[in-house]
């Protein structure tokens, strides 16, 4: 009996402990560890968002990149760091295959996402490509079954994975040509090794204003208008994407879902502060990309839903190590 009651009294006093330390956070530096290299969507987000969660944390927020192992190096540090608050892992939605890639063994269920924003993949061809337009490229696709070749980013990137979802509802099912990233399968594109590229317009941009390459559909519901052009959305010509949509980019970060829930509030005020911030409105305007300022359930929903895509395209490709039901992903 006096055993238990000194178990008990032991929790009461960490439980009081953890809620006093967990109201008066933030003490110190908060650290993003951005799961990729300096210079892309995920890295240039993530330094954005930090300027803007200084003034509303009242410290320091700084933006460190640790890549490797496909972003599992990155991953692994913060969830094996104390789930206090005082590390943020900077993500994007190419985090969603890790678990059946057998990177990491956490999934979408086990983080609080933040939001910031993403870019449109783009399907282009280069100029004076003879496809004016994406029914063309389709239907040239259909008769001409491996001829013609594409290539996204990485396998399992969002670009690829867009395209693996066209070809399971679609049919568009061009040969693969697997490149190290976008930029040098957009340059395949221009020099003629591939006819299509599917990238982001983040990516692309500065080749469609300077006539390099040309937009034939955006992988979304409604047109895009961009550099004196109205890109048709692909559902235009595949009408079953409606069924999956949306499927897109977000680079943001996240916390464990266990963290303190009041360290979760304060950080969800604080983002929706951040998002306001002239830093996180210009990296909109540079990288192209829409701003979501997606947090809580609003996040949890997307991310979630996307993952279900990403992990099941990935096994029936036969791309991923492990099925997504070991992880209790359903099928989208």
């Amino acid at each position: 009996m006096k055993r238990a009651l000194t178990i008990i009294l032991g929790l009461a006093l960490v439980l009081s402990f953890t809620c006093a330390y967990a109201d008066d956070w933030p003490q110190r530096t908060v650290n993003i560890i951005v799961y990729s290299s300096a210079g892309g969507s995920t890295d240039l987000s993530n330094r954005a968002i930090a300027e803007g969660l200084k003034k509303p944390l009242g410290v320091d927020v700084v933006a460190s990149n640790m890549p490797g192992a496909m972003g599992g190096t990155a991953v692994n540090y913060v969830w094996n760091k104390k789930h206090d608050g005082y590390t943020f892992a900077g993500l994007s939605e190419g985090y969603l295959g890790q678990c059946v890639l057998g990177i990491h063994t956490t999934t979408a269920r086990d983080w609080e996402w933040f939001m910031v924003g993403g870019t449109p993949g783009l399907i282009s061809v280069k100029a004076g490509s003879p496809y004016k337009d994406f029914q063309q490229l389709y239907d040239d696709v259909k008769s001409k079954h491996g001829q013609i070749r594409i290539a996204t980013s990485i396998p399992g990137c969002i670009w690829h994975i867009q395209w693996l979802t066209a070809k399971k509802y679609g049919g568009f099912d061009p040969k693969f040509v697997p490149y190290a990233g976008s930029f040098p399968s957009q340059t395949a594109c221009m020099t003629g090794e591939i006819e299509v590229v599917w990238t982001g317009l983040g990516e692309q941009s500065e080749f469609i204003k300077g006539r390099k390459l040309q937009p034939l559909a955006v992988f979304d519901t409604k047109p895009l208008k961009f550099a004196g052009l109205t890109i048709p959305p692909i559902t235009k010509y595949i009408p079953e994407l409606e069924k999956v949509m949306p499927i897109k980019q977000f680079v943001g970060f996240a916390l464990p879902s266990d963290t303190p829930r009041s360290i979760l509030a304060k950080v969800t005020d604080a983002f929706k502060v951040a998002m306001k911030h002239k830093a996180v409105a210009d990296f909109g305007k540079m990288k192209y990309s829409e701003l979501y300022g997606y947090c809580g359930e609003e996040a949890k929903t997307v991310a979630i839903n996307q993952q279900k895509v990403f992990a099941w395209l990935l096994y029936d490709e036969g791309i991923s190590k492990k099925s997504p039901a070991e992880f209790d992903i359903p099928r989208p």
